[in-house]
């Protein structure tokens, strides 16, 4: 089977196989040769969005704890 068929022939069943997964946009061939599936763009803004609150809050309790106490233990 030549390459150009073989490569087409993967794109249709990514394509076939991707229908039933609704998160995932149609495959893309990169021209460096890669198959590229993305995550739906609403999705991916909306994880993005929930990752960096979740950040941000973790800092916000770093920063909260107060003053770091020494290690060093004393008698």
């Amino acid at each position: 089977m030549a390459e150009d068929e073989q490569e087409k022939e993967l794109m249709a069943a990514l394509q076939q196989l991707i229908i039933g997964y609704g998160n995932y946009d149609p495959p893309r061939l990169r021209k460096d040769g890669d198959i590229v599936i993305p995550l739906d763009a609403i999705l991916k803004k909306n994880r993005e969005a929930h990752r960096n609150f979740a950040e941000a809050f973790s800092q916000l309790m770093s920063d909260d704890l107060g003053p770091k106490r020494s290690s060093t233990w004393v008698k």
